[in-house]
């Protein structure tokens, strides 16, 4: 008997066939659960694999064994006339139809019912407004350096895990030719579970670095891991055990090992910026990652903690830039979380970020802090304006300066377009921080645009539905529109999520719509303790009940006591039946804003 006729006696073809047809539809079934749970990549290449080698396996064992009624049995030990390979030739028959009736099934399914619809034609697209338009995707590389994850027994080191990644993060922001998204995005899947694909899709980067921090005594470790986010394949990994004092070597290796694997090319300049220790004193660091941490977090409380934890560390290292322009940004917010007036903190913020570029000339955040004083409370535009360039030449991935520079543009050239733009590019670096958006409608509501500036607070309310400001704004978008039903809804959120008493705001939705309880609301406003006088407070309240000339003495009397939003009256349209007024022009002219540029 020749050998194909053996091999077909023995159904080593149709068990060859069986197995790559169930192995197929394995395959293709095992790609949807996959993609379904949304596992990584690697999964079904390991099956594949095991597939794979399963054939040869598959075909030795048709070739020396034999089913029968007794169990497997070694080809040779079978009496021939015992042999039921034909009965077990007709079960593999079956077989296959049965898996090829499968894969047609499969084919089918995903031929019909499973496949994406085609895209729509772009003349018959509805266009998609360029203000609200989001940030275009990205096909450059692009990286979101993740919070490293805090395995320190003390739980109160989460601070120092915080730390190292933004640092990271801040040192890789500065490379030309790598996008870095921005610490509040990255920093919001922290503890959420959420998988490098899920990742990728709501940050739209192209890599992913995660880590963890442990620290215990004078010891820490380090762990990061570099992911290319199609596929999740692993780059590169690297554990470190170092002494504290080492951190900083830490943190510059891993940076040089990012643009290696990512192939950059750096210029000496940036080279000099990876290889920088900002201080040689860790008592002096470690305030300064508390510091920044409470400065993050926000609030009254949190900023005062912040600015006495930073001015501990430029005590201990009057040489340490980065925290002198940490406690200058600790400052500047302060009177904007609180009832502290600008003149209590804007000069020692101006002293604090001086003293940060007179160590450092080129850090890219001192400079966006120094023109945002110089705009907001010395009105030195054009200054101002030299620093917000250089900031976003320096590290046009730096969010902040695109922020603050578009409130220059809506204030100075009264450009909301250009402000907006401005806008829209802060939030390329930083999709998912709220306040982009937030701002983004607040500018567009002081333009007059109120539908607009509405959708702009739903995005914000989709990212963070606990955004305090949103909802107060969105009230005083309603009052002008005269939807006093939608105003009560949102300062009801508002008042849940700030703890504080709904009975003002409404007295104020009242008087905007019934003129018997607008006069008690007018006589009582000059000493309403929910305002304070200024361009964006008791001012703006009093052209909402029409009250120009009680208006006008308020943004004088704001000016005098240091109203940090002084010079956004500019900006905002409800006050153009005051911009012939003699007055209101000295107003403006106080702050180098008349006459206006041609």
């Amino acid at each position: 008997m020749n050998f194909l006729a053996e091999l077909k006696r023995r159904n080593v073809f149709r068990a060859g066939i069986a197995y790559v047809l169930m192995g197929w539809v394995l395959l293709q079934g095992a790609d949807f659960v996959l993609d379904l749970i949304g596992a990584p990549e690697w999964v079904i290449r390991a099956l594949a694999v095991v597939i794979v080698v399963g054939l040869p396996i598959t075909l030795f064992f048709a070739w020396a064994f034999e089913m029968t009624p007794e169990g497997l049995k070694r080809d040779h030990e079978v009496d021939r006339s015992q042999s039921i390979t034909p009965q077990t030739g007709r079960k593999l028959d079956r077989a296959i139809i049965a898996f090829l009736a499968v894969a047609l099934l499969l084919v089918l399914a995903e031929r019909f019912f499973l496949a994406e619809p085609a895209p729509v034609p772009e003349q018959v697209t509805e266009a998609t407004s360029e203000e609200e338009a989001g940030p275009p995707p990205d096909t450059g590389t692009s990286l979101a350096v993740l919070a490293f994850e805090n395995m320190s027994p003390d739980p109160e080191n989460e601070f120092f895990a915080d730390g190292i990644s933004e640092e990271i993060l801040n040192v890789l922001s500065g490379l030309e030719d790598l996008r870095v998204i921005a610490r509040t995005s990255a920093f919001s899947f922290k503890g959420s579970g959420a998988t490098v694909a899920e990742i990728a899709g709501k940050l739209d980067v192209s890599h992913v670095l995660e880590g963890s921090v442990r620290r215990a005594g004078n010891r820490v470790r380090v762990t990061a891991q570099l992911i290319e986010t199609n596929g999740e394949s692993h780059l590169w990994s690297e554990t470190y055990d170092r002494d504290l004092d080492d951190i900083f070597a830490v943190q510059d290796e891993i940076a040089r090992a990012i643009t290696r694997e990512l192939q950059l090319q750096l210029t000496p300049e940036q080279e000099n910026l990876l290889v920088a220790q900002p201080t040689d004193n860790l008592e002096a660091y470690n305030k300064y990652l508390q510091g920044r941490q409470l400065w993050h977090s926000r609030g009254p409380q949190n900023l005062q903690a912040a600015a006495i934890l930073l001015q501990d560390a430029v005590e201990l290292d009057p040489g340490f830039a980065e925290a002198w322009a940490a406690l200058a940004d600790t400052w500047l917010l302060i009177p904007e979380y609180s009832p502290t007036r600008t003149l209590e903190t804007i000069p020692p913020a101006r002293d604090a970020v001086n003293r940060a570029l007179e160590l450092k000339p080129g850090m890219p955040q001192a400079l966006t802090t120094r023109a945002y004083i110089r705009f907001m409370y010395d009105f030195d535009w054009d200054n101002a304006a030299r620093d917000f360039e250089r900031a976003i030449e320096l590290d046009p991935d730096y969010p902040t300066a695109q922020q603050w520079y578009g409130e220059y543009l809506a204030v100075r050239n009264r450009d909301t377009d250009a402000a907006l733009a401005q806008f829209r590019k802060a939030a390329q670096m930083d999709p998912l921080a709220p306040v982009m958006w937030n701002v983004s409608g607040w500018v567009a509501a002081q333009a007059g645009r109120l539908e607009e500036s509405n959708r702009y607070y739903e995005r914000t309310l989709e990212i963070e539905p606990g955004f305090l400001a949103t909802y107060a704004n969105l009230t005083l978008n309603y009052i002008q529109l005269g939807e006093y039903e939608h105003a009560r809804e949102m300062w009801v959120r508002a008042a849940a999520l700030g703890e504080f008493d709904t009975e003002d705001g409404f007295n104020l939705i009242e008087a905007m719509h019934d003129p018997t309880a607008r006069q008690a609301y007018i006589e009582g406003l000059a000493t309403n303790p929910n305002w304070r006088s200024g361009a964006v407070d008791r001012a703006f309240v009093y052209m909402l009940l029409g009250e120009e000339e009680r208006a006008m003495a308020d943004l004088e009397r704001g000016l005098e006591v240091g109203d940090p939003y002084a010079a956004h009256a500019n900006r905002m349209t409800i006050y153009d039946p005051l911009r012939d007024d003699p007055r209101f022009q000295a107003y403006l002219a106080k702050m180098n804003l008349w006459p206006p540029e041609d």
